[in-house]
């Protein structure tokens, strides 16, 4: 095959050489399907316009998350998939071609979708068709889907973190964010003699200022007696500010509750807020690339029509 498919396209053959092996990595998964649509040497190396990276890798990385989101791939480690048992279901009898619109038949798949649109676009946006945006709204458009996609997809990489790697990740976020000097001003605490407090962000280099942190790496809902509990330890060790991160969300109590506070300042950070801190912090993720987008300069050409 002289040309890369669309990304849709790639979607069932990867979970046909999925169903071969017990697990693979990305990288396996990837000469697996080459070599399965018989795809040349000079497919594999075209490369996008911006020349960042390869047509076929940019493709099948959407084909892979897109499955991933839908149930059809589990990821049991880092960089490593097994096919689900969703997605054996799909090959007992499989369609002709997995897209996008198949993919939504799965709840998964569909709360995915709505949650991205959701975040990404306005009511106004949505309305809108692609030959009614201007290139730098598609443009804005792009990244921002690409941006939300990638924000979930960390969130679902920390959740997949040991406790203890979960802790360490929120006390580099804050001192990313700029609490703290360095790590040098952060601290663990010692399990059991806390009083529900994981670590400290000592704000000068003498601990005169400090902020105490609980990492809360759940599932359900945090509630009230949770932060009820952390600012008992608050208490305890004659502290004033706060700050409790977790992968899942914070009930209505337990928000109205930090808002009746008086005598302390305790900050919720549930995991879609940490995650859209990581990313505008630069924390567990690398830049990419970087599009220019040039205007005509008006002025110049005024100048030399004088």
């Amino acid at each position: 095959m002289n040309s890369v498919p669309a990304y849709h396209l790639l979607m069932l053959p990867l979970i046909k050489v999925m169903n071969e092996v017990n697990e693979m990595t990305t990288n396996q998964i990837k000469d697996a399907v080459a070599k399965y649509l018989g795809l040349t040497e000079e497919a594999l190396v075209e490369r996008l316009e911006s020349g960042a990276q390869t047509i076929f890798d940019n493709r099948i990385g959407w084909a892979r998350t897109y499955l991933f989101k839908a149930g059809l791939l589990d990821r049991p480690r880092r960089a490593i998939y097994v096919i689900s048992e969703a997605g054996n279901k799909v090959l007992e009898n499989p369609p002709n071609e997995i897209d996008v619109n198949y993919l939504k038949s799965f709840e998964q798949f569909s709360e995915f979708q709505e949650r991205t649109k959701n975040e990404s676009e306005t009511t106004e946006s949505i309305k809108k068709s692609e030959d009614q945006l201007t290139p730098e709204e598609q443009v804005e458009k792009g990244v921002s889907r690409i941006q939300i996609e990638l924000q979930n997809e960390i969130l679902d990489r920390v959740k997949h973190l040991p406790y203890e790697g979960f802790e360490q990740l929120v006390l580099r976020l804050l001192v990313g964010m700029g609490y703290g000097g360095s790590m040098a001003d952060v601290q663990g605490v010692v399990k059991g003699s806390d009083g529900g407090v994981d670590g400290v962000v000592n704000q000068d280099h003498l601990g005169l200022d400090r902020i105490y942190i609980q990492a809360k790496k759940w599932e359900g809902q945090v509630g009230s007696p949770v932060i009820q509990a952390f600012a008992g330890a608050l208490d305890f060790v004659g502290a004033k500010k706060g700050v409790i991160m977790t992968t899942s969300k914070f009930s209505q109590p337990a928000q109205d509750y930090v808002r009746q506070i008086k005598d302390k300042r305790i900050i919720l950070v549930d995991g879609e807020r940490m995650s859209m801190l990581m990313l505008k912090h630069e924390i567990g993720v690398s830049q990419k690339q970087n599009y220019i987008i040039q205007r005509m300069d008006e002025d110049f050409f005024i100048e030399l029509e004088e």
